[in-house]
């Protein structure tokens, strides 16, 4: 009997042995005061201490190495959290730059329209002035008026370089045009 006895105690001990390691084994969550706590602690710093990891292991009943694993997947979670922001700032960047690249192609392109009908104006208006010059030598008109006796090609190259953006669309100041030669 005393076997019998024996095995019953040893078996008492195997399973509560089992249950105890059961329970070490087994995952357990962090109660609501734990998780607020890890929480405080990692906002006041991100990376932990060995001193602090044990002062909070032994303050919230823990495991330093649960503490350890906590701060780092807080960590990699922390760090994707700002990836993601950093993301999303970036395509809001993109979006804004875009479109502002577009609206900037639009007024270029309507720019190289409004030039081109202007050049196109100022080649209308040089042949009607051309062409009232020759009535005008035909008629025997050929004396120049005060205002037009300078060097030509010195004030010419004076007033081209006033305005070197017109320059470089290919328009160059002209004194002899007026009002009233243009027909305003």
């Amino acid at each position: 009997m005393s076997n019998t006895g024996t095995n019953n105690v040893e078996e008492e001990d195997v399973c509560e042995s089992y249950k105890k390691q059961e329970m070490i084994t087994k995952k357990r969550k962090l109660t609501p005061i734990q998780l607020r706590l890890l929480e405080e602690s990692f906002e006041e710093d991100k990376r932990l201490e060995p001193d602090r990891k044990l002062w909070l292991a032994e303050k919230l009943g823990l495991q330093p190495s649960q503490v350890a694993v906590w701060f780092q997947n807080r960590r990699v979670r922390f760090k994707t959290k700002q990836l993601e922001n950093d993301c999303k700032t970036l395509q809001d960047s993109y979006a804004k730059l875009k479109n502002d690249s577009d609206i900037l192609f639009l007024q270029n392109e309507a720019l190289k329209t409004k030039v081109a009908l202007l050049k196109e104006k100022l080649k209308m208006q040089e042949s009607l002035e051309n062409q009232e010059a020759e009535k005008l030598g035909e008629e025997g008109s050929s004396a120049k008026s005060d205002y037009t006796q300078y060097n030509e090609e010195e004030e010419g190259l004076w007033n081209q370089y006033s305005f070197p953006e017109l320059a470089i669309l290919g328009f160059y100041y002209d004194p002899t045009l007026t009002a009233s030669n243009l027909r305003l």
